[in-house]
Parts: structure tokens; C-alpha cells; sequence
């Protein structure tokens, strides 16, 4: 027992305790949504949205943008528009979010779960060969806590077996590769603009591609299989729109495309924040003995969409109380898709160790804009703190 832990009964470095997320909404965002609430145009695919699909499509270098109503149903929606014959395999990281996976399962395709690199948690290039089969269509990376899948060896692997690369790059809007942007990187990708992430429409999400063959599909099918979107842009077409394939209703609220103009306007700023922050922590962290820092992909920019440390295993769950108990959030995020109930009776995955070597020492810690030096001191001192102890 050490007494200066506050765990033990010392005094904690916060009494008021730092959250593990606040997003960054502001006057700005506030008073775009109240013209869009007055414009009176509050369903889907309006005005506001086709500013903000634009906008992100300037803001990534790319063709086309569609704002959705989360990236599960961009990611749905780009399985969707393939038409892959049912039973089709399709590649996904053992550790992700349920929503990578879901996305084929939803179009009749078989999840395939590949190992992840133990250091950082993106998808193994060595594993997914190792995995593709003759069923195999396509590859769906993700970019774990906003830094880039290692997308050079990835399509590399795609191209030469012919696959479809679907990009999960929820986590990673406006982080680079090479000095490309994420969003770039691959046939499809799909960001999320959910709550927690570095901008936010609340509920949100965007497929991006290049292929126009692709873009004409999704036209049709993220609104129920309308020809909808040219009815809307065009005050020549006739007087009622038809059903012309099927769909579903993927389309977003514009008075959340009006949030994501303005939340897309200050992006670069709230990067800037989170990578000083980031350089803080490892300069700190980086020498702390037993710990591990974040594992960056080679030539990679994260957008630092999470901070995370890798910490003794046995000594994960006691260092999650002690920092609480310092006044610092902290989580264990997500766990292993195999380890889950419903991916378990799939039997979807083999050779899976790195996953959990990876979960089983993963912490999460505050990291976002509003955290001012002082936060971001003291949050150093609780990690210190409890981590000299080890």
C-alpha cells in the first residue's frame, strides 16, 4: 500500500474529475443550426448537406462525399451497392468496433477475422494473405485511435488478388499517410461523426469514393432506391421521383449538416490541440519503465482521436481504479470481436493472440481541445503517480 495514492486513501490530483471526452461545440455551431431550424428544411439531403459534403470533399482532395446518418450505415451502404454473391468473404481486424463486421454480415458476406499488430491494434498485412481465400472480395482496415492502417501494403495485397478495399476510417478524419489524407487511401471510405469523435454532427457519417460507377449506386440506394437526389437537384425533373432499385433510408438531417459545416471549419484547429497534447504525453510517458506509448504507422500523421497507454496486463484493471480514483477517466475502450458473444458462434477468426495481447493492456486516456495545460499536467501527474508504482 502506498498512502499518496489516492486508491489508498491519499489525496487524488483532481478533486473534480477530468472526463474522458467532451466534444467541441461552440457559438458557431450553435447558431448554424439555429438557421437551419428556421430555414424549415429539416429532412435529409439538403441544402446544408450538400454544403458539407462539398466541403469535406475539398477539405480530403476527393470526388465524391455522402453524408449518412452514421458510418455503420456507410459502411452497410458501401457492402450494400457491391452486390457480392452472398457467402463472399470479406477480411475485417479482430479488434474494431462491431460495425466493421456488421457491414458485410448485414449483405450476406462471411466476416473473416484477422490478428492486429500488438502495438498499435491496426490489421496485420502479413495475416490478411494469409487469409484471403477464392471466396475473398474484399479488405476492410480500420484505423485504430485515428492513426493509419499501414494502406501501402494493404492495397498492394488488394491489388494483386483483385479485391475491394472498404477503408473504416471512423476514427481517423484528418490524419495523413505520405501526406495523403484519410478518406484517399482506398476504393471506399467511411468516417463517423458520431458524439465521441474529433468532429462531430451528433449522429453522423460519410462514405467518400473516386469511383463514379460506385457514386451513381449510392445516389440511389442511401435513399431507398429513389432517384430522389435528382429530383432535388434539378427544378426541371417532373413533378414526382421514382423507385428505381432497392435501398435503404441512409440520408442525414440537414440541420446536422449544418453542424458539420461549421464542426468541419475547425477541424484543423482541434488537430493542432490534439497532437500538442499527444506530444506531451509521450515526452512524459515515453520514459515511464513497464509502460508502452502508442505504436505509430510508419510515414503516418495521426489526428490523435485517442490517446492510449499499453500497460502490464496483470496490472491493467488495478491501474483503471487508481486512476479514477486520482480524478482521471479512463476506459478499456473495446474487446476483441471473437471474444464476443455473436462473433464467437460465427467461428470467424483463428491465430487471434496479438488482439488480446493488445486489449489486455490497453488504457485509455483523456484526450480532446478543451483540456487546457493545466488538465493536461495533472493528468501526467495522475499517470505518473499511479504508474511509478508499478
Amino acid at each position: 500500500m502506498n498512502k499518496s495514492l489516492a486508491i489508498d486513501g491519499g489525496v487524488p490530483i483532481r478533486k473534480e474529475p477530468i472526463p474522458i471526452h467532451r466534444p467541441v461545440i461552440e457559438k458557431d455551431d450553435l447558431e448554424s443550426v439555429t438557421e437551419a431550424i428556421k430555414s424549415t428544411f429539416i429532412s435529409g439531403d439538403g441544402p446544408r448537406c450538400r454544403e458539407f459534403e462539398k466541403a469535406l470533399a475539398r477539405y480530403l482532395d476527393t470526388k465524391y462525399v455522402f453524408f449518412t446518418n452514421s458510418c455503420t450505415a456507410a459502411l452497410d451502404l458501401a457492402f450494400r451497392v457491391m452486390e457480392f454473391d452472398p457467402g463472399s468473404e470479406v477480411i475485417v481486424p479482430n479488434f474494431t468496433y462491431t460495425s466493421t463486421a456488421l457491414a458485410p454480415i448485414l449483405n450476406n458476406l462471411k466476416v473473416v477475422l484477422v490478428d492486429v499488430r500488438p502495438y498499435n491494434g491496426n490489421i496485420n498485412p502479413a495475416k490478411i494473405e494469409e487469409a484471403i481465400t477464392d471466396r475473398t472480395v474484399a479488405i476492410c482496415p480500420v484505423d485504430y485511435a485515428g492513426n493509419p492502417a499501414e494502406m501501402d501494403q494493404i492495397n498492394a495485397i488488394a491489388k494483386k488478388h483483385r479485391l475491394l478495399v472498404v477503408h473504416d476510417t471512423a476514427q481517423s478524419i484528418g490524419a495523413e499517410l505520405s501526406g495523403l489524407k484519410t478518406g484517399t487511401l482506398a476504393d471506399i471510405s467511411c468516417f463517423s461523426f458520431h458524439g465521441t469523435k474529433n468532429i462531430t454532427t451528433g449522429e453522423g457519417g460519410a462514405l467518400v469514393t473516386d469511383s463514379i460507377n460506385i457514386a451513381n449506386k449510392v445516389l440511389i440506394a442511401r435513399d431507398k432506391g429513389t432517384d430522389k437526389h435528382a429530383f432535388i437537384s434539378d427544378p426541371k425533373k417532373k413533378g414526382f421521383y421514382e423507385y428505381v432499385a432497392t435501398g435503404h433510408s441512409y440520408v442525414q438531417s440537414d440541420l446536422l449538416g449544418a453542424l458539420g459545416i461549421t464542426q468541419l471549419r475547425k477541424l484543423d484547429r482541434i488537430l493542432k490541440r490534439r497532437r500538442e497534447i499527444a506530444d506531451f504525453y509521450n515526452s512524459h510517458f515515453r520514459s515511464l519503465e513497464k509502460i508502452r506509448i502508442p505504436g505509430i504507422t510508419q510515414n503516418a500523421l495521426p489526428n490523435w482521436h485517442i490517446y492510449y497507454l499499453l500497460v502490464p496486463p496483470g496490472k491493467k484493471d488495478w491501474i483503471l481504479e487508481a486512476l479514477k480514483a486520482e480524478g482521471i477517466a479512463c476506459n478499456i475502450h473495446y474487446s476483441p470481436l471473437h471474444m464476443n458473444t455473436f462473433y464467437r458462434s460465427l467461428g470467424a477468426g483463428r491465430d487471434l493472440e496479438d488482439s488480446v495481447r493488445f486489449y489486455r493492456s490497453l488504457i485509455r486516456i483523456p484526450i480532446y481541445p478543451d483540456l487546457n495545460d493545466r488538465d493536461v499536467e495533472d493528468i501526467v501527474k495522475a499517470v505518473t503517480k499511479v504508474c511509478g508504482e508499478l
